[in-house]
C-alpha cells in the first residue's frame, strides 16, 4: 500500500529494523521531514528519537526525556516513587548491580512467584515467570539474553507475581501546550506467554470509581512527564481487592489501539500527527469523551494453541476478510504472504464494535468463523473457544485464565463430519482436472463403455492413521453426452465414502446426493491455485473457501475453510501422496528435531560432551521466542549444528547416544 519504499537491509531486525541511521538516511533520501516510528522496534528507543530530532527530523512521541524517563521499567519506577509517591507499586527490584548471583538473591528476598522483566522491552519478551529457586540461573540468562537481542540491553527488573490479576491499562494523549487527557481503559487480561491474545474496552470489571483512580492516576503520570503524543500506562489490579498497581508505561501507540478508537470516534493516528505538528488538543472533543458501546480485538497468530502456542511459519495460500458491518482488519497480509522466522507470527488484528460486550462478542466471532486464512495453524478456533468460553462471557478475566481453563488443550478430537467433509477436496481435484483437459470436452470425466465401478478417490484428514475412501459417479445423459447448457447447472454426483482406520476392519459405506456449483479458481505467479466452491451435500448448499498445497507436492494438499468447523481448517492430502512404511520397519521419531524454523543462538555444551537427563544442550530462537534445547537421557552429545545456523523444522539438532 506504500506510495514507494526503501530497502534498509536483510530480514534479522538487527540489520535493519534496529538500525536507526539506516532509517534516518531512508527520511533523506525520500525528502520525509517526519518518521511514525510504529509499536515495536526503536519506537521506544531515547537514542533514536534524538537522532531524529538532531537530523531534523520530526519524532512522532514524546521528548527524549519523557522516553528515557518512563519509557524503562526500572527508571519509571524510580521516578515514581521520587516524584508521585501517590502511585502504587508493585513490591519487587529495581537495582543498578544487574549481576545474575544478586539477581537471585533480591528474587528469592521478594519470595517465589516472581516475575522476571526486561527492563527496556514489551510484547512478552525477555519477561519469564520463576516459581522454585533451583530455576532462577537459567532463566535469569534466557531472559536477559532475550532482553539484549530484542531491546539493546539486558537489564533485568523483578516484581512480585500476582497468580489472579487483571491487566488494564489506560490510553493517553498529550501535547506540547502542557495538555494530557485520558481516552478511557482497555481489558488485557487474556494472555499467554504473557502477550495479549484479546483486548476489549470498556473493562467488565470497572466502576465509575476504579475508573476515575486510574484515569486520575495515569493522567497525574502524564502531567509529571510533561507528556507529548500518544502512551498508554498499564496497571495490575487485584481482582479480589480491586487495587491497582503501576506495571510500567509503553511510550508509543499499542497493538490495541483499534478498540479505543472504535468506542470512542478518535484516530489516535491522526492525534499523534497533530500533536507532532504542535495543535492544541483542548481544541478536540478529548476534554468531553464518551464511552459508546463496547470493542473487542483478536489477535490473529500463526501458532499452533495445541502445541503450546509455538509460532509457525509459512505461506497464506488464502486469505479473506469477514465483510460484516463494524469489523476492522489491522494487517499487512495477503493471498500468497509468508510468514517467516524473523518477526511477531501476529497475522492480523481483528477488532469489532457493538452497542453491548455480549453483541461485541457475537459478532468477534462470527468475524473469526468468516475470516480465511489457509495454508498453516492459526489460533483462530482458540480465539473462538475463548469468546465462548462461560468465564469470558461472565466477564470473569485474570491473566492466568488460558493456563487455569487449558482451553488449548482441548482440541486434539477430529470433527465428526469430518468424514463427509472429504467430498469438497473431491470435487475441488474433480474441477481442475476438468478444466485442464483439452480433447473430448463433451465426454465425461472416467466415462466408459462397460462401467463396472465408480471412479474412486481417497484422502487424509486430522487423523494419520484414517483414510477417507470415496467412490463417486457424474450423473449425465444417457450415452455419455454432457450438453453444452449443462455447463451452467449444478453438475450431479452419486458419491459413497467411508473411513478406514489402520489396524482396523474398514467402515461402512455411507452414501450422499451431491450437485456441484459455481467454482472460483484463482492462480498466483507459480501456479498454485486457491477459491471458492460451492456445493450441495445431501440438500444442504455451502461455499466453502479451498487451497491448494505447495505445487512441489503435485497438488496434492487441498485446505479447506468451512465456518461450521469452527473457523479451523482442515488439510486433506490425498492418498496417492502418502508413502507407508515398509513392513517391519520402526517409526522412531528423534526428540532433538526443530519444533519449527530456528537459528542456533548458542552451543552450551560442545560436541562430544558426556551430558546428564535435564542438562541444557543449546538454545535456539525462531519468531522472537527463545528456546532450550535439554538431554532427555544420558550419554555422549553429538551436535549437528553450530551457532548461527539457520534450521529448517524437522531439522536434527543433535544425537545422545
Amino acid at each position: 500500500m506504500a506510495d514507494e519504499s526503501v530497502f534498509i537491509g536483510p530480514s534479522p531486525s538487527s540489520e535493519s529494523y534496529l538500525c536507526g541511521d539506516k532509517i534516518i538516511d531512508a527520511c533523506r533520501v525520500t525528502g520525509a521531514d517526519a518518521v511514525h516510528p510504529g509499536y515495536g522496534f526503536l519506537s521506544e528507543n531515547t537514542d533514536f528519537a534524538r537522532a531524529c530530532t538532531d537530523a531534523g527530523i520530526n519524532f512522532i512521541g514524546p521528548q527524549p526525556e519523557s522516553i528515557l524517563a518512563i519509557g524503562d521499567k526500572i527508571a519509571s519506577k524510580n521516578l515514581l516513587a521520587a516524584k508521585e509517591p501517590s502511585i502504587p507499586l508493585i513490591p519487587g527490584y529495581n537495582g543498578d548491580d544487574q549481576s545474575i548471583d544478586n539477581l537471585i538473591q533480591q528474587a528469592i528476598r521478594i519470595d517465589f512467584p516472581v516475575l522476571l522483566k526486561a527492563s527496556a522491552g514489551g510484547g512478552g519478551k525477555g519477561m519469564r515467570i520463576v516459581r522454585e529457586a533451583s530455576a532462577l540461573k537459567d532463566e535469569i540468562e534466557m531472559a536477559k539474553s532475550e532482553a539484549l537481542r530484542s531491546f539493546g540491553s539486558d537489564n533485568l527488573l523483578i516484581e512480585k507475581y500476582f497468580s489472579n490479576a487483571r491487566h488494564i491499562e489506560i490510553q493517553i494523549m498529550g501535547d506540547k501546550h502542557g495538555n494530557v487527557y485520558h481516552c478511557f481503559e482497555r481489558e488485557c487480561s487474556i494472555q499467554r506467554r504473557h502477550q495479549k491474545v484479546i483486548e476489549e474496552t470498556p473493562s467488565p470489571m470497572m466502576d465509575e470509581k476504579l475508573r476515575n483512580d486510574m484515569t486520575s492516576a495515569a493522567i497525574k503520570i502524564g502531567k509529571l512527564l510533561r507528556y507529548e503524543g500518544a502512551g498508554t500506562i498499564e496497571f495490575i489490579v487485584d481482582d479480589a481487592t480491586r487495587k491497582f498497581y503501576f506495571l510500567e508505561m509503553n511510550t508509543r501507540l499499542q497493538v490495541e489501539h483499534p478498540v479505543t478508537e472504535m468506542v470512542t470516534g478518535l484516530d489516535l493516528v491522526e492525534l499523534q500527527i497533530l500533536v507532532a505538528q504542535g495543535f492544541d488538543l483542548s481544541q478536540t472533543q478529548l476534554p468531553n469523551l464518551q464511552l459508546n458501546g463496547h470493542s473487542i480485538e483478536c489477535r490473529l497468530y500463526a501458532e499452533d494453541p495445541e502445541n503450546d502456542f509455538l509460532p509457525c511459519t509459512g505461506k497464506i495460500r488464502r486469505w479473506k476478510q469477514c465483510t460484516a458491518d463494524n469489523v476492522r482488519y489491522d494487517s499487512g497480509i495477503e493471498t500468497g504472504s509468508e510468514i517467516s522466522i524473523f518477526y511477531d507470527p501476529m497475522i492480523s488484528k481483528i477488532s469489532v464494535w457493538a452497542p453491548t460486550r455480549d453483541q461485541a462478542i457475537q459478532k468477534m466471532a462470527l468475524a473469526m468463523r468468516e475470516t480465511v486464512a489457509l495454508g498453516l495453524t492459526t489460533n483462530r478456533k482458540f480465539l473462538i473457544q475463548v469468546l465462548q468460553h462461560p468465564r469470558f462471557q461472565a466477564g470473569r478475566l485474570s491473566t492466568r485464565f488460558i493456563d487455569e481453563e487449558a482451553i488449548h488443550k482441548q482440541n486434539a478430537a477430529p470433527h465428526p463430519d469430518e468424514d463427509r467433509l472429504a467430498i469438497v477436496p473431491m470435487l475441488w481435484g474433480w474441477y481442475l482436472r476438468e478444466q485442464a483437459r483439452t480433447e473430448l470436452k463433451y465426454i465425461p470425466s472416467g466415462w466408459r463403455y462397460v462401467k463396472h465401478k465408480k471412479q474412486q478417490d481417497g484422502y487424509v484428514g486430522e487423523n494419520a492413521e484414517r483414510t477417507i475412501e470415496l467412490q463417486y459417479e457424474h450423473l449425465v445423459k444417457p450415452g455419455g453426452w454432457v450438453p453444452p447448457n449443462q455447463k451452467l447447472a449444478e453438475k450431479k454426483f452419486d458419491v459413497l465414502y467411508r473411513a478406514v482406520v489402520a489396524g482396523q476392519e474398514p467402515g461402512e459405506w455411507r452414501t450422499a446426493k451431491v450437485g456441484l456449483g459455481k467454482v472460483l479458481v484463482e492462480e498466483d505467479d507459480l501456479g498454485e491455485r486457491s477459491g471458492v466452491l460451492r456445493c450441495t451435500i445431501d440438500g444442504v448448499t455451502r461455499d466453502y473457501n479451498i487451497a491448494n498445497g505447495s505445487i512441489e507436492f503435485n497438488n496434492t494438499e487441498i485446505y479447506v475453510h468451512t465456518k461450521d468447523f469452527g473457523g479451523k481448517q482442515i488439510l486433506f492430502v490425498r492418498k496417492d501422496k502418502l508413502k507407508s512404511t515398509a513392513e517391519g520397519e520402526d517409526d522412531v521419531h528423534s526428540p532433538y528435531t526443530a519444533p519449527m524454523p530456528c537459528k542456533i543462538l548458542k552451543i552450551l555444551i560442545p560436541s562430544g560432551t558426556v551430558v546428564k537427563k535435564n542438562q541444557a544442550i543449546l538454545t535456539m530462537e525462531s519468531m522472537k521466542t527463545e528456546v532450550r534445547l535439554y538431554a532427555r537421557h544420558d550419554g555422549t552429545l553429538k551436535l549437528n549444528v553450530g551457532e548461527g545456523d539457520m534450521i529448517e523444522a524437522g531439522t536434527t539438532l543433535c544425537d545422545i547416544q
